[in-house]
């Protein structure tokens, strides 16, 4: 009877940390860094101007971020890295640290009624400023910078992903990575923008028999797709953004690992609104040169994985047949626990 009883409480233990053991995928966990890149590719900004665009229209990196109660528009024209990491835990939390490198840099913003906007970039990074005063009083403001770091710290909810600012407000699912245990479904909320009552669903999930392309390396397959649906988002004075599916999320469903955050240039991200940035579009000129003009799909999307010290395990590759359902990856999944840890490409941990 006794040995009944240690059984039986080992697999009501069991049982009972089973949803918070596969709410996240296996590789997360403090001390991991995901990092993704968009990059200056000189061909790609030939071909724009020879087809009539602006050059100061052609950036890797265009964010609105909001900081003390003032809008910055922020423009790079070099390369931007956006680097995440796992601090640590607190709790049914993973505290969450990301820092955006932006290089030749412009900042736009206004001054109203006499207020100040106290710098958040370093004097020796500065080139250049200047102010217009218009006919109402309103002080327009542009700085030119050689660098800026937009750093910030949120959190996320192992149980289910839900990221959520320093002040508690929820944003939505974590763009990081997709529990690869249990797939997104139609009309799901996956983005939340309190303070613009806005919200972004799941359109639907679509699996691909063709691997995908990141700096870091190729994925799949499968590979898989997740598409995204809201209504017209409208920041008042800045932008009014009508497209209904801002693009998607490139991922891999073996590992839930995020290849690239969005497919299009835009991105609408919770990890991003957390720390005040609720609209950004990011374009590494390199994947877009190949995916235009060279017609190369194989990339994951615009904002591509650039490297992560996440330990993947070895998988075999199994064939994909899209006559089956898509989403019964219970098979791959099983092979995932059973296989054995690969070494990762050892790069080090990212500076802060």
């Amino acid at each position: 009877m006794k040995g009944y009883r240690l059984w039986a409480l080992v697999v009501i233990i069991f049982l009972y940390a089973l949803p918070i053991s596969t709410a996240t995928p296996y590789w997360v966990k403090p001390g991991v860094y995901i990092e993704y890149i968009a990059q200056r590719y000189d061909p790609y900004i030939e071909t724009q101007i020879s087809h009539g665009t602006k050059l100061e229209s052609v950036t890797t990196a265009s964010i609105l971020y909001f900081r003390n109660g003032t809008e910055y528009w922020v423009d790079s024209y070099n390369d931007t890295l956006i680097k995440f990491k796992i601090l640590g835990e607190s709790g049914e939390y993973f505290v969450v640290g990301v820092i955006i490198e932006l290089k030749n840099v412009t900042i736009k913003f206004s001054l109203h009624n006499g207020t100040s906007a106290p710098a958040f970039w370093e004097s020796t990074d500065m080139l250049s400023t200047s102010k217009r005063v218009s006919a109402d009083g309103e002080v327009s403001v542009k700085v030119k910078l050689r660098s800026l770091r937009i750093f910030g710290e949120y959190r996320i909810r192992k149980r289910d992903g839900m990221v959520f600012g320093i002040d508690g407000r929820p944003y939505g699912h974590t763009f990081l990575w997709i529990n690869p245990n249990e797939t997104p479904k139609g009309n799901d909320t996956f983005v939340v923008l309190p303070t613009l009552n806005w919200t972004m669903k799941v359109e639907r999930v679509s699996a691909m028999d063709k691997p995908k392309k990141t700096y870091y390396g190729e994925f799949g397959p499968p590979t898989a797709i997740l598409s995204l649906m809201g209504p017209p988002l409208v920041i008042k004075g800045r932008l009014e953004f009508t497209t209904q599916t801002p693009g998607g999320i490139c991922y891999d469903p073996a590992t839930g690992m995020v290849l690239s955050p969005t497919t299009l240039s835009i991105l609408i991200s919770p990890d991003l609104a957390a720390i005040g940035i609720p609209f950004a579009s990011f374009m590494d000129e390199r994947v877009a040169y190949d995916q235009m003009v060279k017609g190369n799909p194989m990339w994951a999307g615009l904002l591509p994985l650039y490297d992560t010290n996440a330990e993947f395990q070895r998988v075999e590759e199994v064939p994909f047949s899209k006559a089956k359902t898509p989403w019964k990856y219970a098979f791959y999944i099983a092979l995932t626990v059973l296989g054995v840890i690969a070494g990762t490409r050892g790069r080090g941990l990212p500076k802060r």
